[in-house]
């Protein structure tokens, strides 16, 4: 089975990579895609987040990391996708993530599973680590030590 894993991942918190290692431990193939949301002001290029996922999922048999350009349901198509994985937190993620995954079925013929954050990782959202980053905050226990030392250096 390849999965895809969308998301703007801006920046990639260690839930993101907590959802990674389980999908890639059930997967033939991960494919971790940094698409870019209008709705979402970008805090780090798209081009750098594909980079720095790239060294937080070293680690990791059967994954790759890519720039998505296109709907995610014709991403995944194109990328020869079966499923597409979303992150939950709670209540409100999916609520967000339900009509999405219906479209990708009806529309795109591309299943969606929902992986649940581990109860420990559920507060972190990118947005909070934004937030504590404009803060000059130390993100480094929810990020991977690659993303925190790139935002720590590169820190406005």
């Amino acid at each position: 089975m390849i999965a895809l894993f969308p998301g703007s991942f801006d920046p990639f918190t260690n839930g993101h990579l907590d959802v990674a290692e389980r999908t890639a431990a059930i997967a033939d193939r991960l494919i971790i895609g940094v698409g870019v949301n209008p709705a979402k002001r970008g805090f780090t290029a798209p081009r750098e987040r594909v980079i720095l996922i790239k060294k937080a999922t070293a680690h990791l048999p059967g994954v790759e990391v890519v720039l998505l350009n296109d709907a995610t349901m014709d991403e995944a198509r194109r990328l020869g996708a079966t499923l597409i994985i979303k992150g939950v937190r709670g209540a409100q993620d999916t609520d967000y993530e339900a009509p999405q995954a219906a479209f990708n079925l009806e529309v795109g013929g591309v299943d969606t599973w929902w992986v649940p954050t581990r109860p420990e990782l559920a507060h972190v959202s990118s947005s909070a680590v934004r937030e504590l980053l404009i803060l000059k905050k130390d993100v480094s226990r929810y990020v991977p030590p690659a993303v925190a030392q790139y935002l720590t250096e590169n820190r406005n």
